[in-house]
């Protein structure tokens, strides 16, 4: 369901530190602190001083690090992290004359972009960026200029980094399959939860739980626009407007309102804050004294933030003996998601699963098959094409013809993991296998119950088979 360069960041994640779970964490950490750094330069871009970019580095830390376990790693987090190398790029296009030096800025910016787009589509509207210096110039006396060529530089990168992505996938074979399940996943989107978010309250960053970073957030708007009115400078108001606007829009038109699906507004915010801490210290006297209230007011928003309280779990866990275990207890479980029955199910499957079995999962927990370090081998690494609201049955064959080819030596059938937001439908995967009656009755002629766990049932595939 995911473009395609999710599927290669957690590759490299897996390639750059091993089989292991924390590794998608690591690759995130490092991407993260990657995008902080490019706030600073971001800073430096835009003439402002250095407590402007070092406020904005720990103010994106701290918004992005107030999420939990479920949030991080995510594509759509990776894809705002992209727009910041593409911002960077496209102030450096900004500061040239039109020429050779500008376009080339403006062309990687693009290709930035179109890389972005291969993590998460809802990103493309950020491409409305290129035209800031339009904006800038109706709203003030910045010396930042619009050429058409930059939107052209712009276009032509991006459409050489989606045309890069399509040849891969087309070298291995994997276009068409790719194509299939982006016509099939288009009516996700109208699916949603009935508790689910307003698209609205994106713009408070659902998830970030501090009051205080709001405020913050607001206030820096607030001084931006005051700024300009004062003096008629728009840059850093203009880039701060339409990079909110595409980040939001990025996380509405999804029409799910998950926490996760904003963090394109992270950066954003991040600028804000970075603006509101370095126009209190301006109005302070002595660098010594300001660089003390810089340090206070980013106390301030660190300690009553959920970064701090995840962070301190994070020091326990790395104090303590089994600081894995430390770590994982402390997740809080959802209504169709238990990392820790899910860990507690693996060892189970383990005790039957021998390194040359196979296994099959109908449900969504993909994870198992990693925790078996057994790939998927039937193309449906999990039950979601079967189970929402707009399947025909058209995969039906190829699956039941797939498992009685070659049956898997495992099968496992999934206990309350039913997600109405994601499918459209209420059911849970073992309760949608009555309504697949071919799925099941090869489950029962040919399988063994061995295992029931309360998320999960394991079967084994009959000795005279």
């Amino acid at each position: 369901m995911k473009p395609p360069l999710t599927t290669v960041m957690h590759w490299v994640s897996q390639a750059l530190f091993g089989h292991s779970m924390m590794a998608i964490r690591a690759l995130d950490l490092g991407a993260a602190t990657l995008a902080a750094l490019g706030l600073v330069e971001i800073g430096r871009q835009l003439h402002r001083t250095p407590v402007f970019g070092i406020a904005a580095a720990i103010g994106f830390a701290t918004l992005y690090y107030s999420y939990g376990y479920w949030e991080h790693a995510q594509t759509d987090g990776w894809a705002g992290f992209l727009l910041i190398p593409a911002v960077v790029l496209m102030l450096k296009a900004w500061a040239c004359p039109n020429g050779r030096s500008r376009f080339l800025a403006m062309l990687g910016s693009g290709a930035i972009l179109g890389v972005a787009f291969c993590f998460k589509y809802t990103i493309g509207g950020a491409g409305v960026l290129v035209f800031t210096p339009l904006a800038v110039n109706f709203l003030g006396k910045d010396e930042a200029r619009f050429y058409f060529t930059d939107f052209l530089a712009c276009f032509f990168g991006g459409a050489v980094a989606l045309f890069v992505v399509m040849m891969t996938l087309a070298t291995y074979g994997a276009w068409d399959d790719f194509i299939e399940i982006q016509r099939y996943v288009m009516s996700y989107v109208g699916y949603k939860g009935s508790d689910a978010r307003s698209p609205l309250i994106g713009f408070q960053l659902p998830g970030m739980i501090s009051v205080y970073l709001l405020v913050c957030v607001g206030v820096g708007l607030m001084l931006m626009v005051f700024d300009w009115i004062r003096n008629r400078r728009a840059l850093v108001l203009v880039v701060a407007v339409l990079w909110i606007f595409s980040g939001w829009l990025s996380g509405a038109a999804q029409g799910k309102g998950f926490a996760y699906h904003f963090l394109p507004l992270v950066p954003a915010y991040a600028i804000l804050i970075g603006f509101t801490v370095e126009y209190i210290c301006h109005r302070t006297s002595g660098r010594a004294f300001s660089n003390a209230v810089a340090f206070s007011l980013l106390l301030g928003l660190y300690f009553p933030s959920q970064a701090a309280t995840e962070n301190m779990s994070g020091v326990r866990a790395l104090r303590a003996a089994n600081g894995d275990a430390v770590y994982v207890g402390n997740l809080v479980p959802f209504s169709d998601f238990d990392i820790l029955e899910t860990l507690e199910f693996a060892q189970t499957l383990k005790k039957h699963h021998g390194p040359d079995d196979t296994l099959f999962v109908w449900g969504f927990e993909t994870m198992l098959y990693f925790l078996a370090e057994t790939p998927p081998r039937y193309k449906f690494p999990y039950a979601w094409p079967f189970m929402v609201a707009h399947n025909d049955g058209r995969y039906d064959s190829d699956l039941l013809n797939r498992l009685k080819t070659v049956p898997p030596t495992h099968f496992v059938v999934q206990l309350q993991d039913a997600t109405p937001w994601a499918t459209g439908n209420p059911r849970s995967s073992e309760g949608q296998l009555q309504h697949f009656p071919e799925l099941l009755a090869f489950l029962n002629e040919n399988y063994s119950q061995i295992e029931e766990h309360s998320r999960f049932k394991l079967f084994q595939l009959k000795r005279d088979r």
